[in-house]
Order: C-alpha cells, then structure tokens, then sequence
C-alpha cells in the first residue's frame, strides 16, 4: 500500500466517522435545542385530532385534580368539563394555548428561563401544562360564571432528575455539531487530493453512508425505545412524550432517508467513474 492509498484510506475513514456524528447531533441542535424548531416539531401534534382529544381528556383531569370546588356546583362544573373534553380542539384560543405550553416546556428543559438552584438540581424534566390549565378555567368561567384561582405554572415531571442532566449535556454539545461536520468535510477533501483513483472514494463513501443511514435508524429506534421507557406519572406528559417521540422519529427518518439517497447517488457515480476509468485504461493500454 502507498502513502498515497493510506492517506486516502484514512481519510474516507475519519469522514465517516465524523460524519456519523454530525448529521444526529446536527438534527438534534436544529429540532430539539433551538426553540422553534422544537416549537415546530412539537407543535404540529396540537393540530393532530387523536393527540387534541386524549390531551384535552388528560388536560381537564388536571385540572379538576388542581382546584377544589364547592359541592354545590360540583355538579353544575362537571357538565361544563365535559364539554371542554369533547371541544378544546375546536376553541380557536386552542392554537395559542397549545403553542406556549411548548415554548414554555422547552424554556423550563432548555435553560432559557432563570431558575433557582435548587429549582434546576431537584426536578426532572417537565412538561408545563399551565396555559391548557388556564384555557380551562377561562372557558370555565365563561360557561359557570364562576372564577377560579390556578396556579401560574402547572407543571408535571418528564422523567427523573438525572435525565435533566443528560438534557443540560445534550444542549452544550449538540451546538457543536458543525466542528464534526467540518472534520468530516476535510477529511473527504484530503481522501480525495490523495486518492489515485477518485471514483473508488466515491464508492466507499457511498457504501458507508448506506452504513450510517442504516445505523442511524437503528440508534434512533434504540434510543426512543429508552427514552419511551421513562415514566412521568402524569396523563399529559405521557401523552405528550409518546407523541413527541413519534414526530422525532419521522423527522430524523427524513434526514436519514436524504443520506441515504445522497449516498446511493455517491456510490453510483463512484461506479460509473470505476467504469469508465476502466475502460479509458484499456484502451490506452490496447494502443
């Protein structure tokens, strides 16, 4: 093997490598650490009539479990939350209230709200439910005539402390997605500088990115497959994380089903250039 082949060899290597590296933690940055696109990711479920029904049940069992209502209008209040579970979806102040539960839940994971030590070291991740909880009670009012004080935050546990943790290491690293990127990037450059034969990287990249696509998919079902396995003990969360789980999901599925398409592309131009370098040094060598 020449110096030539292994400075080639090595560098198709550490390309994929990086790579490897890179495309999740540049997908995570772009849809779970930055606000809007978690926003966005996150708020197509309010707009899915499945997940607007069983939130609005668990939402008003919330509620209920939060305010402690006279007897004598018990009745009068039950048929009033009935009507808020069969028609929150419907309410057009629904799209807003759903919007800043989000905004708000990544805010309180993310660390973009100030809060206490002691705040940050004890809770686990959450999911605050308070501005469903107040679209409640305002629509409540509205019906009963009768206000009612609830707590500015409501909010419920995604977890355990630890995972927190793991969240707070996931927003400080993931923004580096782009040095990985850049090392994959010079890498490939320098394999293709030193390479003798172009179109055979071509082929090796092709064939590790089909890698990685696969490998990608494999690890994002392995890791919803953990993270599914939290607990929160709460209707909403729960709600909340097996449909969030299922949006990342089909979302990095497009990122993955892209590599996989560029790489497919990749590797048929490697064996195209194989081809016709092939057949160019046949025909030099005939005359």
């Amino acid at each position: 093997m020449t110096l030539r082949t292994f400075v080639s060899a090595l560098g198709v290597i550490l390309a994929l490598l990086l790579t490897a590296v890179a495309v999740p933690t540049a997908w995570v940055d772009q849809n779970i650490v930055k606000e809007e696109g978690f926003v966005r990711l996150a708020g197509a479920l309010g707009r899915d009539p499945e997940f607007q029904s069983r939130l609005a049940t668990a939402a008003v069992a919330t509620f209920e479990s939060s305010v402690d209502l006279p007897g004598p209008i018990q009745s009068l209040a039950a048929g009033a939350l009935r009507s808020a579970t069969s028609g929150m979806q419907s309410w057009s102040d629904y799209p807003q209230a759903w919007e800043e539960t989000v905004r708000n839940s990544h805010r309180l994971n993310f660390g973009a709200v100030n809060q206490s030590e002691e705040s940050t070291s004890s809770t686990a991740l959450v999911l605050d439910i308070g501005p469903m909880v107040r679209l409640i009670r305002d629509h409540f009012a509205e019906a009963t005539r009768i206000s009612i004080d609830v707590p500015a935050e409501s909010r419920v546990s995604l977890g355990e402390p630890s995972h927190r943790q793991l969240v707070e290491r996931v927003a400080a690293f993931a923004p580096l997605w782009w040095v990985a990127a850049l090392g994959a990037l010079i890498s490939l450059l320098l394999a293709l500088v030193a390479a003798r034969r172009r179109s055979l990287v071509l082929v090796f990249l092709g064939l590790g990115g089909l890698a990685l696509a696969a490998l990608w998919t494999a690890g994002a079902d392995l890791a919803g497959g953990v993270v599914g396995n939290l607990s929160s003990g709460n209707g909403v969360a729960e709600l909340f994380k097996e449909e969030f789980l299922t949006a990342a999901k089909a979302g990095f599925g497009e990122w993955t089903l892209t590599a996989a398409v560029v790489s497919g592309a990749v590797f048929v131009a490697g064996v195209i250039g194989s081809f016709v370098s092939g057949r160019r040094g046949s025909r030099s060598a005939g005359s």
